[in-house]
């Protein structure tokens, strides 16, 4: 006969769900309510914080609980007036709106004033979106618009 023992039992450990919360909590949709209402990132970025819980259970939180779908949605109506901010800050930085071509001549960055142009116009359509009785713009406003900022940025560079 052998003198081996039996191997001793490992402890068992719960299971740790890990990763992020799934059930509702009322502390973590306040953080979700404010990260919206202060910044510009759209929810999929803020998601993908670390201490956020995914999109999905966001928008199933939106759908199961209407304090947290009120509450959001108010943090989306603050946050239509920093995308419309943001527009000013785009259009006003005119740092990158000039480049030196390869013969050493400064020349419009016409790339750089095409993506700026996207970004104003992604984010007032967002912003009517999300206020349009503020930021849409009705039918005689349309008409007496005739160039955008970025228009007028690319005439001013041009002249």
């Amino acid at each position: 006969m052998t003198d081996k023992k039996p191997p001793a039992e490992k402890a068992v450990k719960p299971k740790s769900k890990g990763g992020r919360p799934t059930d509702y909590n009322a502390e973590i949709a306040a953080l979700i309510c404010e990260r919206v209402a202060t910044s510009t990132l759209g929810l999929r970025l803020l998601c993908e914080q670390s201490d956020m819980p995914s999109k999905f259970t966001v928008n199933l939180w939106r759908y199961k609980h209407t304090e947290f779908s009120t509450l959001y949605a108010q943090a989306k109506l603050v946050q239509a007036d920093l995308l419309a901010e943001e527009c000013l800050d785009i259009a006003d930085d005119d740092s990158r709106d000039t480049k030196v071509n390869f013969d050493g001549e400064e020349v419009c960055n016409t790339e750089f004033i095409a993506r700026s142009r996207l970004r104003i116009d992604t984010r007032k359509w967002l912003a009517a979106k999300l206020l349009p009785k503020q930021y849409g713009l009705i039918a005689e406003d349309k008409k007496s618009i005739s160039e955008s900022i970025v228009d007028k940025l690319i005439d001013r560079l041009v002249e």
